[in-house]
């Protein structure tokens, strides 16, 4: 194995923001690698999943869906709980708002 992979087998991993484009990108990427997810997903009423629709045909499978707002402290200290690692990628939407307001 070289050095710089790590092998994810068997790890539980929280994904904030993992419905969107590097969010969905990296869930795949450690589901190759072995390990069962947890996509913190925002929430939305009308429960589009992204780029990881693909995953929701399988409810035992390696993704685990937890819709909330990561502004919501207690949602996320529960979905933290049994994580051995956590990717923080949720940021806000509107891009054009990010750069008036880049704090």
């Amino acid at each position: 194995m070289n050095s710089t992979t790590i092998d994810w087998t068997g790890r539980t991993v929280l994904v904030t923001g993992a419905e969107g484009f590097i969010g969905s990108t990296l869930v795949d990427l450690l589901v190759d690698r072995g390990a069962r997810v947890k996509a913190f997903v925002h929430y939305k009423p009308y429960a589009d999943k992204g780029h990881l629709a693909r995953y929701l045909d399988d409810p035992h499978g390696p993704v685990e869906f937890i819709a909330g707002d990561v502004g919501d402290a207690g949602r996320v200290m529960d979905a933290v709980e049994g994580c051995d690692t956590v990717f923080h990628l949720a940021a806000l939407i509107g891009i054009p708002y990010s750069y008036d307001a880049p704090g």
